[in-house]
């Protein structure tokens, strides 16, 4: 599962998460996944609730942890985001993974759920689409969080020249 990726890199460098850190990284990695390459990371729909985007399957597996360190893997088979992320991965999932961990394993939950809840990003359309339904449950659709990310590619790479 994608999440056990994040929380083992947390335990083997001494940086452990969350849950709401936890989710947060997983929607970013899927959210970059989307923008290079098209296809989803994971299998299961994010929803935007009060703190930002999450994966109930991932929220459900940790949520005993309350807001303390996460100290191991989840064990069960979650929902149907359990793809496993093994050695034998593709590359190129496996540096995007690393490199979302990279850049934001300092950064707390509450951090990454601002960085999330920016205007006009995937959560924040999702919630005003819903209205008064309030926040909990509302899906993100997954084409706008690929149009996102793509958007943001290619705004580094034309700072980048």
């Amino acid at each position: 599962m994608v999440a056990n990726y994040f929380v083992q890199k947390g335990i083997d460098e001494k940086h452990p998460i969350d849950n709401m850190k936890v989710n947060k990284l997983v929607y970013i990695a899927h959210g970059w996944h989307l923008g290079f390459n098209g296809n989803p990371l994971i299998r299961e729909r994010v929803e935007a609730w009060q703190y930002g985007p999450v994966v109930r399957s991932v929220y459900d597996a940790f949520k005993e942890n309350g807001s303390q360190p996460i100290e191991k893997e989840a064990e069960t088979e979650i929902g149907p985001e359990t793809d496993e992320i093994k050695d034998d991965a593709d590359p190129e999932t496996i540096q995007i993974l690393n490199v979302v961990w990279d850049c934001y394993r300092d950064r707390s939950g509450l951090q990454l759920s601002k960085l999330t809840h920016e205007k006009d990003s995937p959560w924040d359309k999702a919630l005003k689409t819903a209205g008064s339904a309030g926040p909990f449950g509302v899906v993100i659709e997954e084409k706008k969080i690929e149009t996102y990310y793509e958007e943001r590619i290619k705004r580094n790479l034309q700072e980048s020249d």
